[in-house]
């Protein structure tokens, strides 16, 4: 019976106005072997990583050993879509806050960035400031934008005129 349901779950919130892709997490390969210690630095800003609260980003990036950390999803992304970089970029992954808290994301909850929401112009900050609130599920980047304010992209819609302007292009005041 219990089979059942989780099979049926899909339709039903079909039903209810959200799509299967709303409502389905994410899944991918991950980098198993990222641990972000407390000694490793932000690749495009030199931070230390673990000192500041919000979403992380790792890339893999051909000819590079191992991967490739950032302090926040907003320098992930800077680094990522500047155009010398996005043919070198194998992969990016970023944490889920659907699965993991602001204030220290696990490094178990990483998923890839192009199959994250993306919550631009809220309220929360990361390391750097604004940053960009990644889940894997678009209802939960919904219910996040509805409590600190923003709006929700999809990775395709990322650009970097809109990390220049601090994330804050559709900030909304709550």
């Amino acid at each position: 019976m219990r089979n059942t349901l989780l099979l049926l779950l899909p339709l039903l919130l079909t039903g209810c106005g959200q799509s299967v892709a709303d409502t389905t997490p994410v899944a991918g390969p991950h980098p198993h072997s990222v641990q972000i210690t407390d000694e490793r630095r932000c690749h495009q800003c030199g931070m230390f990583i673990t000192r500041y609260p919000g979403p992380k980003g790792v890339a893999r990036v051909k000819g590079q050993p191992g991967d490739t950390a950032f302090c926040s999803t907003s320098d992930l992304f800077q680094f990522v879509l500047q155009p010398q970089n996005r043919r070198q970029v194998e992969q990016a992954w970023v944490h889920d806050l659907a699965q993991t808290n602001w204030d220290q994301p696990s490094d178990s909850a990483f998923i890839p960035a192009d199959k994250a929401w993306y919550v631009v112009g809220s309220s929360r900050h990361g390391a750097m400031g604004p940053t960009l609130a990644s889940f894997s599920l678009r209802n939960m980047a919904e219910a996040f934008a509805n409590s600190y304010g923003g709006k929700v992209l999809a990775h395709d819609q990322l650009t970097l005129e809109m990390l220049g302007k601090g994330g804050h292009h559709q900030h909304k005041h709550h």
